[in-house]
């Protein structure tokens, strides 16, 4: 029967059934998840106008619409009735010379894309007997006014325990809002009301994949949940001649991986997986460690109860002889992530994203694809379509603009921010794809050649939109909102700039960036015209010194002034040079009471994105050791300590005796541990070995020698070690040190930093040792 309902699309599919295409979406409804089937399904690309001749001897479906490609040839759309024909006549056409165009966009999303359908849907079609499958269905966005604009999802915290020995499954562990339940591996079975035992780990998977049909989880997250916890029991399947049916009605998933960026990719019919550490990146979240344990801590002020690189011991160790404890630890692991997405509404924000761009729900990445979801619809409206992929030579366009600093300590020091600079210049000087190649006038200069076509310029407008919504945004007090359309307008410059993109050209990004340049550079001059004297710019900042006149009081507000002196001149300087409007705004962003600009390490030459700060009595570091965690604690907690001695007047040197002092008597030994992470597997150090890698090769050895198994052997891994006089060790949680190398941490930590400020007190460390020895 025909019915109609509406719901948020979870997952998109596409294959070839019996040689035909069937595109399809898994949909949370109010009461369940659907399978909707929508009607005219085809595979739709184009092609040169010229190549009918061979559409046609191929008996292949196509049609004229007026379309150009970006040298204003007319194109064909060419319908597929299949995956595997599209796959076959590309290569066909590509063989005969002729282009294809957007011949890479899955077919599950030009569908939702041309219809600007996002996430929530209405839809109609016809239901079978159990109301869970629609045919023939047409798919439409739902009103605003749709609850599914606002879903209340259904969430799973899923975390696994394994062995690293034997390199098996342990447990699953799930904790949502109304559930926690441990799945484990256990011969020893005791009571605990929380835990499923089972005999061994394919009696384990096959009631997990039960377990989930049966309470239809839509949104599953974790921490590295796709490439550690999914990998792993895919694997575990794959050798135990399991299929994954993790999906609605027992569906397998896709799970895929890409070796060259060392990620993986899930997609689960019905169900969507979100990774923690992925959205805290997307949501601008800065850790020195992205570990559950360090971000808990941070966020939560709660942590692990096990953590450390050697905690797989201790947790096989509770799985053989303290199951209670055991299970305790994998539900607070999955407590954990859970309490993290509420607190800073992860889920939300990845909706958000979705919503606002078209993206998969899954997709935690997607620069590219937002871009063109949002683009393509504009540009074939225009009567184009999508350039083919570029095959010359990647030309690299110039970087954010960073000025040669004035190195020095500095009072009152304003920093002057250009509100998203990149965004603004393509308002202003009308960059974009469709009007770069446009015939029509008046156009605007732009760099390496470029003019762009006023009429045409498509990002331009859609940029507007998203900054009027942003606005309102901020108006409504949506923080969420705001901050995500902030992430896609931002990211347009690189996607432009990026070459996995297929509008990328280099008179795009160089049209931004050497803009920006230019801004940065005529800013200086006006803001130095006024009385101030810029000692360092960088991408879209001014850092600004103002006359001594100016009470402390007055510096604000001084800094707010210059901001709209500037914002004046830019004004002027688009209408009469470029007859444009101006959204180029420079705001006030803070005052650094004391400020400190280093010099390169052994040069004269002031450094670049470095530098420390007091703002409010907060000290503020950028990019020194600070900020860095390859540091040891002690270094970062010295540098620290040490701005504060010099940004209060106090006098450094015997702070700086103290602390040498105290370390050699081994007062901070627990401060000198470094931890770094390895880059790659520990097998592929051949030539070049760094002290960490040492140092996890060392434990790797010993790990082997105790049948403990291997624990290196993948990317990411991070390993703890600390010098003693025989050269670097590795670190274990609760070790004692002995034998420490003191003078390494004088001359490789110390030092450095306590330099970097006594060069300007016309000392050294070097110095300050000889005296207090005698020396000199």
């Amino acid at each position: 029967m025909l019915k109609t309902d509406e719901g948020y699309i979870l997952s998109r599919h596409a294959k070839d059934i019996k040689g035909v295409v069937e595109m399809s979406y898994w949909v949370k409804t109010a009461s369940k998840t659907v399978h909707v089937v929508p009607n005219k399904q085809h595979v739709v690309f184009f092609t040169d106008l010229q190549a009918q001749k061979l559409l046609v001897m191929l008996n292949i479906h196509f049609e004229k619409h007026d379309y150009l490609d970006f040298q204003h040839r007319p194109v064909l759309t060419v319908y597929c009735s299949s995956l595997k024909q599209r796959h076959d006549l590309i290569q066909r056409l590509k063989q005969n010379g002729f282009p294809v165009y957007e011949e890479d966009i899955k077919p599950q999303d030009r569908y939702l894309m041309e219809r600007r359908i996002r996430g929530a849907i209405c839809f109609i079609g016809e239901c079978d007997s159990t109301s869970t499958h629609y045919n023939q269905a047409i798919l439409k966005p739902a009103k605003i006014d749709s609850p599914f604009n606002q879903p209340d999802w259904k969430v799973w915290s899923v975390d696994i325990e394994t062995s690293v020995t034997n390199n098996t499954l342990l447990s699953i562990g799930v904790v949502s809002k109304d559930l926690a339940a441990v799945f484990v591996v256990s011969l020893t079975p005791n009571e605990d009301p929380r835990c499923y035992y089972f005999k061994d780990e394919k009696s384990l998977l096959l009631a997990f994949m039960r377990f989930i049909r049966l309470h239809n989880p839509n949104i599953i997250i974790g921490w590295n949940v796709i490439g550690f916890d999914m990998a792993f029991i895919d694997r575990r399947c794959q050798a135990l001649g399991l299929k994954p049916q993790f999906g609605v009605n027992g569906e397998s998933w896709s799970l895929r991986s890409s070796e060259k960026e060392g990620k993986y990719f899930i997609t689960i019919p019905g169900r969507v997986v979100l990774d923690g550490i992925s959205l805290l990146k997307v949501g601008g979240y800065h850790f020195e460690s992205y570990s559950l344990n360090n971000v808990s801590k941070e966020i939560l002020q709660d942590q692990k109860t096990l953590h450390g690189s050697g905690r797989w011991q201790e947790i096989e160790a509770m799985h053989a002889n303290d199951l209670t404890k055991f299970v305790d630890y994998n539900i607070q692991d999955c407590d954990l992530v859970l309490r993290i997405f509420q607190k800073l509404k992860l889920i939300e924000l990845q909706q958000t994203r979705a919503d606002l761009t078209g993206i998969p729900l899954e997709q935690t990445g997607g620069s590219v694809a937002s871009f063109e979801n949002l683009y393509l619809p504009r540009l074939h409206q225009s009567g184009f379509v999508g350039p083919a992929w570029s095959e010359g030579e990647f030309q690299s366009s110039p970087g954010g603009f960073v000025m040669s600093s004035i190195p020095g300590f500095y009072k009152n020091v304003l920093v002057l921010d250009f509100k998203s600079l990149y965004p603004s210049i393509i308002r202003t000087f009308k960059i974009d794809p469709l009007a770069r190649i446009s015939q029509q006038e008046p156009k605007v200069e732009g760099f390496l050649g470029a003019r762009f076509a006023v009429a045409d310029a498509i990002l331009p407008i859609l940029i507007d939109e998203l900054a009027q919504a942003r606005e309102l945004a901020k108006a409504q007090d949506n923080s969420i909102l705001s901050y995500a359309i902030k992430i896609i307008m931002n990211s347009f410059y690189g996607v432009l700039g990026s070459n996995v993109c297929r509008f990328y050209h280099a008179e795009l990004a160089s049209s931004i960036t050497m803009r920006g340049h230019q801004i940065l550079e005529q800013t200086k001059q006006w803001i130095e015209a006024f009385g101030g004297k810029v000692i360092y710019g960088d991408t879209d900042s001014v850092f600004v010194v103002l006359d001594d006149k100016f009470a402390p009081h007055e510096i604000n507000q001084q800094g707010k002034k210059l901001c709209t002196l500037i914002n004046d001149k830019w004004m002027d300087y688009c209408r009469t040079e470029h007859q444009t409007r101006s959204y180029l705004e420079l705001e006030f962003e803070t005052c650094y009471e004391r400020f400190f600009m280093p010099t390169i390490r052994g040069q004269e030459e002031g450094s670049k994105k470095r530098y420390a700060g007091m703002s409010n009595g907060a000290l503020i570091f950028k990019g020194l050791e600070a900020a860095r965690s390859d540091w040891t604690p002690l270094a970062r907690r010295f540098q620290k300590a040490l701005f504060q001695q010099v940004f209060t007047d106090k006098d450094p040197i015997e702070f700086i005796r103290d602390t040498i002092s105290r370390l050699e008597t081994g007062e901070f030994d627990q401060e000198l541990i470094y931890s770094k992470r390895l880059s790659r597997p520990i097998d592929s150090y051949q030539k070049v070995i760094p002290p960490h890698v040492r140092a996890a090769k060392m434990k790797e050895q010993y790990n082997i020698e105790q049948g403990l198994g291997r624990e290196f052997h993948e990317a990411k891994k991070r390993i703890e070690y600390f010098y003693r006089r025989s050269g670097v060790v590795p670190y274990q949680a609760g070790q004692d040190l002995v034998d420490i190398d003191y003078d390494h941490y004088i001359e490789k930590q110390i030092t450095p930093i306590a330099d970097s400020i006594l060069t300007h007190f016309h000392t050294s460390v070097d110095n300050l040792l000889s005296k207090q020895l005698g020396l000199i």
